[in-house]
């Protein structure tokens, strides 16, 4: 898997239905919105949690969200 410099690859998806896998600038991760749902995804798979970063949010927030943080920049 090859991600672009500057960014991190992160699998999004509910437990229930399909994971889109996403690469994310590494700048987003400061956005309140961004660290709201690591720390959902802290709590739900643990911080010793291995392998790709995942995110338990439907994907189409997800894109949604990460749109409006990129559109701040």
């Amino acid at each position: 898997m090859k991600v672009v410099r500057g960014h991190v690859p992160v699998l999004v998806g509910k437990e229930d239905g399909a994971l889109e896998k996403f690469d994310v600038h590494v700048r987003a991760f400061k956005d309140p919105c961004m660290v709201t749902l690591l720390e959902l995804a802290a709590q739900e798979f643990g911080l010793g949690h291995r392998g790709v970063l995942r995110i338990p949010c439907d994907v189409d927030h997800f894109r949604r969200m990460l749109e409006a943080i990129y559109s701040k920049s």
